[in-house]
């Protein structure tokens, strides 16, 4: 691991050849990996559908532009929920597993890695969402240069990534004697949090407009249930968080959101989603 100056966040070295990661998202990542994503993501699925009702809500806070393109789409719920209030959705997705899980449940989308030349025929686009996405790529900073070329003038590109190395984290190795549990080389070779994104995007020429932290999952390990040593206490966490969720956005998403927001200028959050605006052209 190395904290980059030249980068400006954390990444792995040396990272690994295209060859490696190809094989891997097309063949392994959800077929080896993480045979059990779909099904607990199907258990998961009115959490599932009203955070992304939610966020759809925060992008026409931004923009009146109804296209957007998903990198990474992966069982391609996010692509139906814009679907299902008048957007016209894309998604473009390494995996034959996902992509074909996402065709026969009405989403539509591309199976290939996303490249500028991949995409631009279908471009361009009001809103561009990549979400857990540039932490798995070895040039995060090329891939949101091909994003901004496929946004139409003024379009959002939106981030949602891990937030590693916060606060939360810290006090829990120190409190916990943990080790840095975050860190999952095979996977993610890049260590975002909100200021080193936000100082990735503002460097290459967009301008960050909205940023919302997600439940702070740490509150849980510091509060004694420690899902690092006893993973068991993983899921049930994560019901805990979902219920709460639920109950905020069917009763007062505006304070949900507000309370993220907040959230994350403290940098607290185990994941984030940031909205970045590109330039308006005359």
């Amino acid at each position: 691991m190395i904290d980059c100056t030249e980068c400006g966040f954390t990444h792995i070295l040396p990272l690994p050849t295209e060859e490696a990661l190809t094989a891997f998202y097309q063949e392994a990542f959800y077929a080896v990996e993480r045979p059990k994503y779909f099904s607990d993501t199907e258990e998961d699925i009115d959490w599932w559908m009203a955070t992304y009702r939610n966020y759809f809500d925060v992008f026409e806070q931004h923009t009146n532009g109804r296209r957007i393109l998903d990198v990474g789409s992966g069982p391609g719920y996010f692509l139906l929920a814009g679907q299902e209030r008048g957007w016209e959705a894309l998604g473009i997705e390494p995996s034959p597993d996902a992509c074909a899980y996402a065709t026969e449940h009405g989403a539509r989308v591309v199976q290939e890695f996303f490249t500028y030349d991949a995409a631009k025929a279908y471009g361009p686009f009001d809103v561009v969402h990549a979400s857990m996405v540039l932490e798995h790529v070895p040039d995060p900073c090329s891939m949101i240069e091909d994003i901004k070329r496929l946004l139409a003038p003024g379009g959002i590109l939106a981030i949602f990534s891990p937030n590693d190395y916060n606060p939360l984290q810290s006090v829990a190795r120190e409190g916990l004697t943990l080790p840095p549990y975050w860190v999952v080389p095979d996977h993610h070779l890049n260590y975002f949090n909100v200021p080193s994104m936000q100082r990735v995007l503002e460097g290459l020429g967009l301008e960050v407009v909205d940023t919302l932290a997600t439940f702070p999952l740490e509150f849980f390990l510091l509060a004694g249930r420690n899902y690092i040593t006893d993973p068991s206490l993983g899921r049930g966490s994560h019901h805990m968080r979902t219920i709460f969720e639920e109950h905020m956005y069917a009763h007062n998403p505006v304070l949900l959101n507000e309370l993220y927001r907040r959230f994350a200028t403290l940098g607290v959050g185990r994941e984030f989603i940031m909205l970045a605006k590109a330039p308006i052209t005359i």
